[in-house]
């Protein structure tokens, strides 16, 4: 089926480059079509104009709201990119997880999402042409990989809620990619990108036709393009020399429990472990918490303190946080491949002089291919239990389990399946979208548009290589150690590969499904309905209704199988899962809202607007919004509005069903960890107002064994998590304001030919914000560090989310979704633009955009104290991986243009951020990451009026990334891990 829609998209390239026109901009409709920001300069009066964050057409080109415009030249000055990588530059974004970097855990299945301020991508609402795009997941965040990118002359960024025009969603801002309908002709594309190394290919490709017929009463828009990135080794990449490795080693960790004691506390078993550690191999005992791995030569390792570590060359073992770790036998992509298509057309017929009906279907697909280092993750909530008959069980670990009280009874084992599989997880996207439309005019002052769409989104998840439960307990339990049942059995404490047959039997892949549908209809009456004074009064009125729904299929081999017993499950066919279930729902609301652009007096207009929204879900909702623009003299205005916004539960919020998932904690040497772990802040006294003593009692009360409480280690940075909808969440509400001026005097156009400067000031609050509850807020909050369980209670609301086994080892957390948190952020941003003019020389330009971030605050839940992350990195309440949130951070550009060209050097800074842990504990030494500056260098050659060459280096030094959260670890998303890049492409008009 993919073959033929390639077959078919290539068909439609060839068509259009079969068609002899000549590419060029036709000028601006006179019947009130809307326009472009960059089609329409200062002085333009008889543009017609549709400012993002309003409906109303307006001849002047300053907002109320502070908006940044970039066009089709900063996109294409990436290389060869996905559209948010470009975005990403923008001081306003923070970058997102999933969409370049490499993660089978977690990861964004290579979907590219825009993250305005930092509040999370489904707080961003994208529009293309005003209009809503369909979604690509359960959070209703939409993929900017699904939009057609040659089509898009520029793109809009406003900042704050703008839900009293938009609807929901709309909380940090818009981000509008306007269509570019004045386009006549063919035009051709292509980018070629490749690292330093010789790796992360990227090639891009697209070819776009815009025409006329009929004398110009009808119009046809077609596009398609085409992109593949490649991988990019880690191995080859110094950066990451130091990684500190796997915590789960190839041969697995065999585990010391309470219900597979060793027997601490029998003489028997203390005698067989000092005459094995301390007399035979010289070293200390291993502590009372300790899990055990095995050497090549088969002698027994205590992973904690690493004791009697051995061959570490043959194995890879390294020691790190005082612990055994191993590096990964596979190289790992640091950045995810992803192959794409798109293709878009639209086609406009003039019905008569007052009446267009339009058409437009855009559609994409995509497959990004998610490879793992490290091989398949047994989960910690489910040990496998191996018999102690195994016929691979070393001498060593034979003398050890011996000494047992119970020497047959199975050994508890964690292992990473990387000598029998390595798990690979393929997300395949088909993404489409259809409109049909009519708009028009009643009149010279009355406007209208009418409009339908419908979406869909089918996801297929295909992961490879996972284990089959059912086939791996008859292997390890088999006599022979499975001999007979594949070629060689399967050795769990060995280094030898496992032989193919093995891999073969073990193994097995499986396919969940997500279908994600929208319609939209809605239908708007713009214009003008009387005269002021100061000019004529603008309107917009308009009604909406929209439906979301949802269904995910699970492969019934990852679904957990019920029993008998109610609420309880059986573990899924997929070892090493925790399993998932099939699950749906739907959305639907009804919207009216109205919009009056008041002209108070001569260069002084107030922008009003209000929506009420009928969800069926939470019920009436009001938004709303006042702004406001002076000019008092001309080339200086005054600009400032308030937002009331808010954002509807998603259907992932409302209706997922549980399903398990990584819980990142951090360690204990870095302030984050399990608050047991001795060798932790809470055990040592290093946190304001806990007591060390009743964490003691408390560790004790949650299921540390007393005998093992004051040698307990956890040496992971993650638990088990599980996590699960909440059909009574109620909607997020956002107020924003802001302020600013936009500086553009006219005196100084003498000595420069082109200036303009705004400053602006953001401030954004998110109350009720829905979240999950995750697992550092609810130890944290279980062992009192922010004053939330002062009596050290077990039966607290927090402690009860977190279970532990019979050795007291972190086994699960529970992460419910809740209306629970309050977010806020502030800032400045500054833009400036000038160029000197050298007459027949060229010009010299130089444009900036700088953002100042004065507090970024969240509150995890009502009764917690309200903490301030600006400048700092590591914080992962939002989007839950380490994000950064520098105080400066800004892209300039300085170049030299002329009519043959342009060279320019853009730099991109990222400012000095403290480590997040220091917000919560000011005494901890925890380090952050310096500041670091980009370098891009491109060069733009006019061939001749139809064709343009490009070129550019990325990353023009080599800046390599600061260290985060361990050895050769950094947030990848945010900082540059390939390198230095190169790209060259063209353009040809005909």
């Amino acid at each position: 089926m993919r073959t033929v829609r390639r077959i078919a998209l290539c068909g439609v390239c060839l068509t259009m480059l079969a068609m002899p026109l000549q590419a060029q901009e036709v000028p601006s409709r006179a019947d009130g079509d809307e326009v472009g920001l960059d089609e329409a300069e200062p002085g333009d009066a008889g543009e017609p104009i549709v400012v993002t964050g309003s409906r109303i057409v307006r001849r002047d080109y300053t907002a109320e709201s502070p908006i940044t415009t970039i066009d089709d030249e900063f996109i294409q000055n990436a290389g060869p990119a996905t559209l948010e990588q470009s975005l990403n530059a923008l001081p306003q974004f923070q970058a997102t997880q999933g969409s370049q970097t490499n993660a089978v855990a977690g990861g964004g299945g290579g979907r590219a999402n825009a993250n305005l301020r930092g509040l999370g991508a489904e707080r961003t609402l994208i529009l293309f042409d005003g209009r809503r795009l369909q979604p690509s997941d359960t959070s209703g965040a939409i993929d900017l990989n699904t939009l057609p990118s040659a089509l898009v002359s520029t793109v809009e960024v406003i900042t704050g809620g703008a839900s009293a025009v938009y609807g929901s969603d709309a909380i940090a801002g818009v981000v509008n990619f306007k269509f570019n309908d004045r386009f006549r002709g063919l035009e051709l594309q292509g980018d070629v990108g490749i690292s330093e190394l010789g790796d992360a290919e990227t090639y891009s490709a697209s070819a776009t036709y815009g025409g006329s017929f009929a004398d110009d009463r009808a119009r046809l828009f077609v596009s398609g393009s085409y992109l593949q990135r490649g991988t990019a080794s880690q191995f080859a990449r110094p950066f990451f020399d130091n990684v500190d490795g796997t915590s789960s080693p190839t041969s697995g960790l065999i585990i010391q429990s309470g219900r597979n004691p060793f027997g601490f506390g029998r003489p028997d078993a203390v005698a067989a472990f000092r005459n094995l550690f301390s007399q035979t191999y010289g070293t200390a005992i291993p502590g009372v918490s300790s899990s055990y791995l095995v050497n090549s030569d088969g002698t027994v390792i205590g992973r904690d303190g690493a004791l009697n570590l051995r061959d570490t060359d043959a194995t890879g073992y390294l020691v790190a946080d005082n612990a055994v770790r191993q590096r990964s036998l596979f190289d790992s992509t640091v950045q995810l491949p992803i192959e794409r298509y798109t293709a878009f057309a639209r086609g406009e017929f003039d019905v008569s002089n007052a009446i267009t009906a339009y058409a437009q279907i855009n559609y994409a697909t995509y497959e990004a291919r998610q490879r793992s280092a490290s091989g398949v993750l047994q989960s910690v909530v489910e040990p496998i239990q191996i018999p102690a008959s195994n016929p691979f069980i070393t001498p060593d670990l034979r003398t050890l389990l011996n000494a047992r009280p119970v020497p047959t009874a199975p050994i508890s084992y964690y292992f990473t399946g990387t000598r029998i599989g390595r798990l690979e997880v393929e997300e395949e996207y088909d993404v489409y979208q259809a409109l049909v439309g009519l708009k028009g005019s009643f009149g010279p002052s009355l406007n209208f548009d009418l409009y339908a769409t419908h979406g869909r989104t089918t996801n297929d998840s295909t992961t490879f290589n996972q284990i089959s439960r059912s086939r791996f307990n008859a292997v390890v339990s088999a006599p022979d150690g499975g001999a007979s049942l594949c070629a060689g059995g399967y050795d769990p404490f060995g280094f030898a590969p496992t032989s193919q047959e093995c891999s073969d039997y073990l193994t097995i892949d499986t396919v969940d499904r997500a279908v994600f549908e929208q319609t939209v209809v809605q239908g708007n009456l713009t214009g003008t309905v009387l005269d002021l004074p100061a000019g004529p009064l603008g309107f917009a009125v308009g009604a909406e209704y929209r439906r979301n729904e949802y269904q995910t299929t699970i492969d019934p081999r990852r679904s957990p199988t019920p029993t008998d017993i109610p609420g309880v499950t059986t573990a899924p066919e997929a070892l090493g899962t925790s399993g998932a279930f099939s699950s749906g729902g739907d959305v639907s609301v009804a919207e009216v809202y109205g919009e009056l652009l008041v002209p108070v007096f001569d260069g002084f207009e107030v922008d009003l607007a209000y929506r009420y929204s009928d969800y069926d879900t939470i019920g009436g909702v009001s938004t709303y919004k006042a702004g406001a623009n002076w000019t008092p003299i001309t080339g200086f205005t005054l600009r400032g509005g308030y937002s009331r916004a808010i954002r509807a539960p998603s259907l992932g919020n409302l209706f997922s069903p549980r399903a398990g998932a990584i819980g990142i904690i951090g360690r204990a040497g870095t302030g984050g960890g399990d608050p047991c772990d001795v060798t932790g802040a809470a055990r040592n006294g290093q946190v304001d107002g806990v007591d060390p003593a009743q964490v003691r009692a408390l560790c004790i009360a949650q299921g540390v064994p007393e005998a093992l409480v004051d040698g307990y280690t956890y040496s992971g940075s993650a638990n088990a998590a599980f996590r699960i909808g909440n059909p009574d969440l109620q909607e997020e509400t956002a107020d924003s304001y802001t302020i600013g001026a936009v500086f553009q005097p006219g005196f100084m156009f003498d000595v420069l030919s082109d200036f303009s400067a705004s400053v602006d000031y953001y401030n954004i609050s998110v109350d009720d914000a829905i979240g999950y509850l995750t697992s550092p807020i609810a130890l944290n909050q279980c062992y009192n560090f922010t004053g939330q369980n002062p009596d050290y209670d077990p039966q607290n609301a927090n402690c009860q989310l977190i279970a532990r086994d019979a050795s007291g080892l972190l086994a699960e957390i529970e992460e419910p979704l809740f209306n629970l948190a309050r977010y806020q952020t502030s800032g400045i941003d500054f833009q400036v633009d000038a160029a000197i003019d050298f007459g027949g020389v060229g010009r010299v330009f130089l444009n900036s955009a700088v953002t100042y971030v004065i507090d970024y605050k969240i509150q995890s839940t009502a009764s917690d104290p309200v903490l301030d992350y600006a400048g700092t990195v590591g914080n992962a309440q939002i989007d839950g991986f380490s994000s950064t949130h520098p105080d400066w951070k800004h892209v300039t550009t300085l170049g030299l243009a002329g009519e043959t060209g342009s060279l320019s050097l853009r730099w991109r800074y990222i400012g000095q951020q403290d480590n997040s842990a220091v917000v919560a504990n000011p005494d901890s030494e925890a380090e952050g990451v310096p500041s670091v500056s980009y370098f891009d260098l491109i060069g733009r050659l006019n061939v001749n009026d139809r064709f343009e060459l490009r070129a550019g280096a990325n990353n023009l030094f080599d800046k390599q990334p600061p260290e985060f959260g361990g050895n050769s670890v950094t947030p990848t998303s945010t900082y540059d891990v390939i390198g230095r890049r190169f790209f060259v492409g063209a353009t040809a008009r005909f």
